[in-house]
């Protein structure tokens, strides 16, 4: 069998620090940081339209308040 010389290929070798610095791929981590990115997005929404709803009814109640 022959000897496969990856370096004539491109292939670069990495140290044990290159390696823990360098973002890992895969299935899971990919499907994880989209079920992460999808939560954080529909929490920052919900918590938008609560503020904005939130705000309105104060606004509708103070003015009562004001009236009487």
């Amino acid at each position: 069998m022959k000897k496969l010389e990856l370096n004539n290929l491109g292939v670069q070798e990495m140290n044990s620090a290159e390696m823990a610095k360098t973002e890992g791929g895969g299935l899971l981590w990919s499907s994880l940081g989209a079920l992460l990115g999808n939560v954080t997005a529909t929490a920052n929404s919900v918590l938008a339209d609560t503020s904005q709803f939130l705000s309105k009814q104060l606004a509708t109640v103070f003015s009562f308040i004001r009236t009487l």
